[in-house]
C-alpha cells in the first residue's frame, strides 16, 4: 500500500524505486527537501537520497539519533545533498520519521551552497 498523505519538507520517507525493466522495485529511504507549499500543490516531490554507506564526500550530512522526531531510521544514515531527484508522490511507500528544524536547515543550506 502506498502513502497518500501530503509529505512535509522534513519527512524521511521510504520510496519504491522501480528497476529499469519494471519487473520489481527496491525500497530506499529519502528526505523530502521541497517546500511544504510546493508539496501541497503538486503530485511530485523533490527528495535527497539517504544512504547507510559511509563516504568521505564533503556534501553528505550525517543523521544523528538526536536529529529525529517521532521515530528514526533503522541504520546510521547520511543525507546525500548532491543526489536530488523528483518523484511522483504515489511512489512514497510510507513516512518513517521527521527531522528537527535545525537539521533540515543545515541540509538545505548545504544544498543552496552547492548550487551557488
Amino acid at each position: 500500500m502506498l502513502f497518500t498523505t501530503t509529505s512535509r519538507q522534513d519527512d524521511s520517507v521510504l520510496v519504491s524505486f522501480p528497476f529499469t525493466d519494471f519487473t520489481s522495485s527496491k525500497k530506499r529511504p529519502a528526505l523530502v527537501v521541497s517546500p511544504d507549499a510546493f508539496n501541497s500543490l503538486q503530485d511530485d516531490l523533490v527528495l535527497a537520497a539517504i544512504t547507510s554507506q559511509v563516504t568521505d564526500d564533503p556534501n553528505v550530512i550525517p543523521l544523528e539519533i538526536g536529529d529525529f522526531i517521532d521515530g528514526q531510521l533503522p541504520k546510521t544514515s547520511l543525507v546525500k545533498t548532491t543526489k536530488l531527484f523528483t518523484i511522483h508522490s504515489s511512489l512514497i511507500v510510507k513516512r518513517v520519521c521527521g527531522l528537527r528544524k535545525k537539521k533540515i536547515d543545515e541540509i538545505l543550506e548545504i544544498i543552496r551552497r552547492f548550487f551557488s
